[in-house]
């Protein structure tokens, strides 16, 4: 018999192989799209993450490989939602965290700031006040390398985000900003909200010097650089 009847027609085992073959051969968007056919969901969401976790912070542009696989991955997550396809819990939650990661920077590089900020509010994974640092940075150790890997991009931008609030509310006169904010006193609560944004960015600042592992390149400094700018 030959080596494909040894399969009994399971053709998603054949697949399977031919995943494996694919991804040790370095084209692991094919391989993503195999072992998708072969039902392999964690080693779909596995090869996603990895993927995604290269490109998550790029401005995005048409045909990119960021573009190609945005595209594929939220077509995964829409189809694996529906069918109620699942992984491993930590590879399934680290890729619902990226795709939400690319939300993120798709509206911080188109310009979006305060959408960029409502993101990344409800992701809670970086403090914004001084007295939640120390939770996010005992709650950052349980993530994974590829979301770590994508932290120093995450901070920079949101401390850009902050920057940006705070330009805007100096040349702003009197009145806030920021749509939720109930600041008052003679200045409308402009100088509190300013002294609110100079907190967020201090939280920071705490969360990226109390990490237990060094950020690569010089992520601390330009950290520093961008929240001297606001006072």
């Amino acid at each position: 018999p030959g080596a494909i009847d040894k399969f009994h027609g399971d053709t998603h085992k054949i697949i399977d192989l031919v995943a494996k073959d694919t991804e040790a051969k370095g084209l692991f968007e094919d391989a993503v799209r195999l072992y998708d056919l072969a039902k392999k969901h964690d080693k779909v969401l596995e090869l996603l993450n990895k993927l995604l976790s290269q490109v998550v912070s790029q401005a995005s542009s048409t045909q990119s490989s960021r573009d190609r696989l945005r595209s594929l991955a939220f077509g995964i997550a829409e189809r694996y939602r529906a069918q109620g396809a699942e992984g491993n819990l930590s590879n399934a939650s680290t890729f619902f965290l990226l795709l939400d990661l690319l939300t993120f920077f798709d509206c911080f590089h188109d310009g979006n700031m305060d959408e960029a900020l409502t993101v990344i509010k409800q992701l809670q994974l970086l403090p914004l006040a001084e007295n939640a640092v120390e939770t996010k940075v005992m709650a950052f150790r349980h993530y994974n390398d590829e979301v770590r890997r994508c932290l120093p991009d995450i901070l920079l931008a949101t401390m850009n985000i902050l920057h940006s609030q705070y330009k805007n509310a100096k040349t702003t006169t009197s009145q806030s900003p920021y749509s939720g904010w109930t600041g008052r006193g003679e200045d409308g609560g402009k100088e509190t909200y300013l002294n609110y944004i100079r907190g967020q960015a201090k939280a920071l600042i705490m969360f990226a010097g109390m990490l237990p592992y060094r950020l690569p390149g010089d992520t601390n400094a330009r950290l520093v650089q961008i929240e001297v700018l606001m006072n």
